[in-house]
């Protein structure tokens, strides 16, 4: 796989956009500020911590011995001031914090004292119906400007929240349900996907019934599905509740949460206010992000990015977010490049398996839209091949306008295309060539050098650091936002204070990361982190399966695809459904084998016979 995947990612060529021709530094220059920041990572993130406002300042920036680590220690923070409040009474306030269209073209748009006005209603009936610090709320939308609410609502009041991705089925959600104990649970009558009314309330109530736990239920009102409700978002913004108070969190105070995958399972991570607070506004601003930005990221809060660089860092910032609904291809595949050119987006934040995919759609496609106002492209969640990085780089990111000595004609490219690298566990991206800090030329194909204050190497299997080529990704040193609370499998992945991110990589003698995939068996399916183990789990449910395995596929399209194995007599075509509906259609099987005795098959003789990437 790695091979397969290094094949298609490796390059040596440098690139200098015309944008970036006077910002770009000396792979001289880099170094000295990436190696000057990791040698006193402690008076680094203090500096970058300063930056926030805290309501009482830590006594020690850091203790313990890695994994166990806290920051800040006796620190107390505003989160919501630090997100939302500290804007007010500047030019901010006024401007538009959240542009939000649907699939059917229905668009809203709040200012962020308009955004402020709701999240003081609704953390005000969020009290008033008894929610406390430390209490969970789960939220099963898309992307809504009532679910930021929400999430921010949540972070006012004290009560850390799990937003959880609508491509999840009822039995994974209930998982989720189960593991937090939420005191309430948000959700969306129904959405549109591709001209398609998808039923979500439904899905969490299935999901609430299996996880027999008793919660508030709030809808939001969407699609007309939700008659009869308990209550409704509407309600809570009418809600009596009196004056509440931003919540003052100790630094180790529970911020938000997700579920993971690893091997087994997917499994909770929690990540504390303080250190998270500290690490997403600094490397937000590193990306990009700026107050005159509009911004527009298709990953979903759900999944880590869209947690940390829709509902937190944007925001911060005092940037515009762009959220949209549906799916990139309806009614046509130019949809996202229509969303760029009509609210004039100045950054572009997507996923790898996104570009790979719309690369295949057509030039014209792209080219029949004005792209000018970009100013870069940013790119995660899986290895970007050479080929898909050019693609994005000359036909979307070149545009109509010259800059410097770009030509429009001949497609030369004119703004940076970054690739990043991003981990659940870690919180934020920890690789990448930064817009607004350091930046040296682009390598196609990497996922750049590491950001200032992250201590990236890639090491062998003994441990021993190498150059040139695979050995798997690790931190040496811990990063503000550890997770306050992860499994067993996370702890296990640190060793003499070095943490194993479990991806291959291969690190140049100039510090260029090039992420191959996993180590393991977890998967990336077209971006998403999946758990082998839990679609394995899932399948052994239907009757008549007795065995299940699951192996990852490398996929033209996807990155990687599930090849589920089975044992038993059983229709494949039952197994696939239970699978879509219990556990997501994003872990549906790309192909199903039916076999009478999985103990004796040969594994290898079954990927090469059945895992063709294309």
């Amino acid at each position: 796989m790695i091979e397969w995947v290094f094949q298609r990612i490796y390059s040596s060529k440098l690139i200098t956009p015309p944008s970036m021709r006077w910002k770009t530094l000396s792979l001289r220059e880099y170094a000295n500020i990436y190696v000057s920041s990791i040698k006193d990572l402690i008076s680094f993130w203090e500096k970058q911590a300063l930056n926030l406002r805290w309501s009482r300042r830590w006594s020690t920036l850091f203790s313990g011995v890695p994994p166990r680590v806290k920051w800040f220690i006796n620190g107390v923070i505003n989160a919501y001031y630090n997100v939302v409040g500290r804007h007010r009474g500047s030019w901010v306030w006024s401007k538009p914090a959240l542009i939000w269209e649907s699939e059917d073209g229905e668009v809203k748009v709040v200012s962020y004292e308009d955004l402020d006005d709701m999240v003081v209603r609704v953390s005000s009936a969020l009290r008033e119906l008894g929610v406390k610090p430390g209490d969970w709320i789960i939220l099963y939308t898309p992307p809504m400007i009532e679910s930021i609410v929400f999430m921010l609502a949540s972070v006012r009041v004290g009560a850390p929240f799990e937003p959880v991705f609508t491509g999840f089925g009822y039995g994974e959600l209930a998982k989720r349900i189960k593991a937090r104990k939420p005191k309430v649970v948000v959700s969306v009558d129904g959405f549109l996907r591709r001209g398609k009314i998808i039923n979500s309330h439904m899905v969490l109530r299935r999901a609430l019934e299996l996880a027999k736990h008793n919660a508030l239920n709030v809808v939001i009102e969407r699609v007309g599905l939700g008659k009869g409700v308990e209550l409704t978002f509407s309600d809570l913004l009418h809600y009596g509740g009196g004056a509440v108070e931003d919540y003052e969190a100790p630094s180790d105070h529970p911020l938000f949460g997700l579920h993971s995958a690893y091997l087994d399972d997917f499994k909770p991570v929690t990540h504390a206010t303080g250190g998270y607070l500290v690490q997403v506004y600094a490397t937000s601003k590193w990306i990009g992000l700026r107050p005159h930005d509009t911004y527009f990221c298709t990953v979903w809060p759900g999944w880590i990015t869209g947690i940390s660089y829709v509902v937190f860092g944007p925001l911060m910032v005092g940037s515009t977010v762009v959220l949209y609904e549906g799916g990139p291809d309806w009614p046509s595949w130019g949809r996202w490049w229509d969303l760029i050119e009509r609210y004039a987006v100045t950054l572009f934040l997507t996923t790898g398996g996104a570009l790979r995919i719309l690369s295949k759609q057509g030039d014209e496609l792209v080219r029949k839209h004005n792209m000018d106002t970009l100013r870069a492209i940013l790119v995660t969640a899986e290895p970007l091949e050479v080929s898909v990085w050019e693609w994005a780089y000359k036909i979307v990111g070149t545009g109509y306008t010259p800059v410097v000595d770009s030509n429009p004609e001949e497609l030369t490219g004119r703004i940076p295309v970054v690739n990043m690298y991003i981990q659940s566990e870690i919180g934020t991206f920890i690789t990448g060539n930064l817009v607004n800090y350091t930046f040296p030329p682009i390598i196609p194909g990497s996922c750049g050098p590491p950001i200032p204050g992250f201590h990236v190497d890639v090491i062998s299997d003994e441990g021993q650091p190498v150059r040139g080529v695979p050995g798997e990704l690790i931190l040496r040193t811990p990063w503000p936002s550890i997770p306050l609370e992860a499994p067993e499998d996370f702890y296990s992945k640190w060793s003499n204070g070095v943490y194993r991110t479990g991806d291959y990589a291969v690190l140049t003698m100039d510090n260029y990361v090039f992420v191959l995939g996993r180590k393991d068996n977890v998967m990336k399916v077209s971006g998403y982190r999946l758990s082998p183990g839990a679609i394995e789990k899932t399948a052994m449910m239907v009757n008549g399966v007795e065995r299940a395995i699951v192996l990852a596929c490398p996929d033209d399209l996807k990155f990687q695809a599930p090849l589920l194995v089975l044992e038993g007599s059983i229709n494949p075509d039952l197994v696939r459904k239970y699978i879509r509906e219990y556990l997501g259609p994003i872990a549906e099987p790309k192909n199903v084998i039916v076999h009478s005795i999985v103990s004796e098959l040969p594994l290898d003789d079954i990927r090469k016979t059945y895992c063709n990437p294309t």
